[in-house]
């Protein structure tokens, strides 16, 4: 059975979120939880799912429909 065997360690919710930063710096190749003009710190404080609420959000910024363009040449075949 695919797992058995494998020993997986208990860590602090404040371990994993560190880590979780830690990784999230690595990709974005700084903080991307970070304010780009003062450096502070920003916090989340909404997560929009919906695609419904998304889109309604995206169309009144005028960012909605997104451009619509035909794939490269290398992608069409």
């Amino acid at each position: 059975m695919p797992g058995e065997g494998v020993e997986v360690a208990e860590v602090s919710a404040n371990a994993a979120r560190r880590e979780g930063a830690r990784l999230i710096k690595r990709v974005y190749e700084g903080d991307p939880l970070g304010c780009p003009r003062c450096g502070g710190a920003l916090r989340i404080i909404a997560s929009i799912e919906p695609p419904a609420v998304i889109e309604k959000i995206l169309s009144h910024l005028g960012l909605w429909p997104p451009h619509s363009h035909s794939p490269p040449e290398s992608l069409a075949a």
